[in-house]
């Protein structure tokens, strides 16, 4: 018995390579980060991440959230036909194309299969890719089930490591005034362990399946599941667009389980009616901070008295004087700076020490400081925006 659930345990994870989402969520991010590289350099002249940068994010994160969740699949006997996941997978692949990480929630990777499901056992379409979902519809009670705890696990990655991906970028306002903005984008790749509903493997304990869907024979199958974010923010710090956004999608996650439950009452009609909510309700994330983006003041905009940082450059003597986007630089070496001349001006007063004021966050002032060697007042590695006459460009210092 344990060794015919070790060959199977192989196979599921074998049968990973064998789903297109894998690939596709690969070259999703690596075009993501072409794309990303080109409109840094077009704003500022340099890059702030390499091209492989979102490639490096894509699975840690997401293989710990799947090794959580795929343990509770495997002690509950989570069984999901295979035509279902060739749904998600479709729909997956559909949703990134159209919409980049945008549309990559699954409320619509895994709330659209829903619809699809439904319409198809509701109105009993034969074909020899549906007849599997005919034979029991008893498994749609389930899907719910794991659209909440994707939906969970979507806003609880977006808290932990949201932030992770953040490029700046520069838009023009509808007055014509250069500002800047932040586009926070994620994807992670959650691979996640669910039995198929045939196959060698029978129940190895009287109480497995914790919930039963009919079936009595099992294989296993490890699932790559696509989960991503895409906003952009210009009218507040990214650390409170972020968890204000994590927290609105873990709320509508609690509501999708907690509604899930009534499937068990009502089996038919409650599957897509928590999809249409799923749906519906991550529609309104998005739309509520787009109207607040578009409807609040600019929060990086520039200033009369010192500069707005936008973003940080690794590796760079700005990234080791622990300078934040945000924060604002009031005068370097004891000289008041307004914009790149000037701070390049203080820079060159000592070429081999830098010493900054800076106001934070908070509105509190701090000083940093740093030794500087040959060419690093050249690349101080700040970007920002300032007053200029072709706005469509930025500085880069």
């Amino acid at each position: 018995m344990v060794q015919l659930w070790l060959m199977e345990l192989a196979k599921g994870v074998g049968r990973l390579f064998l789903n297109p989402v894998l690939y596709f969520s690969i070259l999703l991010v690596l075009f993501a980060g072409f794309i990303r590289i080109k409109r840094e350099r077009t704003d500022f002249n340099v890059r702030v991440h390499d091209q492989f940068h979102e490639l490096r994010h894509l699975l840690p994160s997401g293989l710990l959230a799947g090794m959580i969740l795929s343990i509770l699949t495997l002690i509950s006997g989570f069984t999901i036909p295979l035509e279902m996941f060739v749904l998600i997978a479709m729909t997956t692949i559909l949703m990134g194309v159209i919409g980049n990480a945008r549309l990559l929630s699954p409320a619509f990777t895994v709330g659209l299969p829903i619809f699809i499901a439904f319409t198809i056992t509701f109105f009993k379409l034969h074909s020899p890719y549906t007849d599997a979902l005919l034979e029991n519809s008893q498994f749609l009670i389930g899907i719910p089930i794991l659209l909440g705890m994707l939906l969970l696990l979507e806003g609880i990655l977006m808290l932990k490591n949201g932030l992770k991906d953040v490029s700046p970028k520069l838009r023009t306002s509808q007055r014509g005034l250069t500002i800047g903005a932040l586009q926070i984008k994620r994807v992670w790749l959650l691979p996640i362990f669910f039995f198929l509903p045939a196959g060698p493997l029978t129940a190895p304990f009287d109480w497995w399946p914790v919930i039963h869907w009919g079936t009595e024979s099992y294989s296993l199958m490890l699932v790559p599941f696509a989960l991503g974010f895409q906003n952009q923010v210009q009218s507040s710090l990214p650390s409170q667009a972020v968890e204000r956004l994590g927290k609105q999608v873990i709320l509508l996650a609690v509501i999708v389980l907690a509604g899930s439950a009534a499937g068990f009452f009502y089996p038919v009609i409650v599957p897509p009616i928590i999809a249409g909510i799923a749906i519906l309700g991550r529609l309104l994330i998005s739309y509520r901070h787009r109207f607040r983006e578009n409807h609040t003041s600019y929060y990086f905009t520039p200033r009369n008295r010192g500069i707005m940082i936008l973003g940080i450059i690794p590796g760079t003597p700005a990234s080791k004087l622990e300078l934040k986007t945000g924060e604002i630089i009031k005068s370097c070496n004891n000289m008041m700076v307004s914009n790149k001349d000037e701070l390049y001006k203080a820079l060159l007063k000592n070429r081999a020490y830098c010493k900054l004021e800076v106001l934070d966050v908070k509105g509190e002032i701090r000083f940093e400081q740093c030794a500087l060697y040959e060419g690093d007042h050249h690349e101080l590695g700040i970007l920002f925006v300032e007053k200029r006459s072709k706005p469509e460009q930025g500085r880069a210092m």
